[in-house]
């Protein structure tokens, strides 16, 4: 699956909807409205509120559209966007009737069920399980910078500005959070584990072509 609009085309595409063009609007739309539906419930998984968020968000992109910059990579721009508003809904409508549970429901951000991802033979079922054991102990934050990270393909810069924290800080925890990631699998060969780089990649890319 293709992650994200080659940046000639999303150039292109952006210019247009600000001049007013509905179409490139809507091609923006369609493209990036399931990758930003995957990211919202993975933080809050409450699927209508989610929704309501990324409409929202559009709406209010279509109607500033002639006020907006440029922007070098959309996509992490609509994610740090759809993030900024999710908190920002979540914060300002604490206690009301559509979110009471949310507060809740935290141990659910950004866990991984086993039925999430595609049952391929690069990994056997024992080390999938490991992995995704592995993954769901890792803090909240952690999480999400392997979420922004394997699936979503972003690079260090894009994933602090999403989160808001520095990317040295990400870079400097990065291999703390890959050895956690990694412990448990020393009883698999090498060639069955190779890098656990690649190895997420390969993992998270299952995830997408679900």
């Amino acid at each position: 699956m293709q992650d994200r609009l080659d940046k000639i085309n999303e150039e292109s595409l952006w210019r247009k909807m600000k001049k007013g063009d509905h179409n490139s609007f809507s091609q923006i739309f369609k493209f990036y409205y399931p990758q930003l539906y995957v990211y919202g419930v993975k933080l809050v998984p409450f699927p209508d509120f989610i929704r309501d968020q990324i409409q929202e968000l559009f709406i209010y992109i279509w109607q500033n559209r002639s006020g907006l910059g440029d922007v070098s990579n959309l996509k992490a721009y609509l994610l740090v966007s759809l993030r900024r508003r999710i908190f920002a809904s979540k914060k300002d409508n604490q206690g009301t009737d559509s979110l009471n549970d949310i507060s809740e429901e935290e141990n659910q951000t950004l866990f991984f069920e086993p039925g999430e991802f595609v049952d391929k033979n690069f990994i056997s079922a024992s080390l999938r399980e490991k992995l995704l054991n592995n993954l769901n102990s890792l803090p909240v934050n952690q999480r999400e910078i392997i979420f922004l990270r394997f699936y979503h393909q972003l690079t260090y810069r894009e994933i602090a500005d999403i989160i808001n924290i520095k990317e040295q800080s990400i870079k400097n925890n990065m291999p703390h959070i890959l050895q956690k990631l990694a412990e448990g699998l020393t009883d698999f060969s090498k060639e069955d584990i190779k890098d656990v780089d690649i190895m997420l990649f390969n993992f998270f890319l299952l995830f997408q072509k679900k």
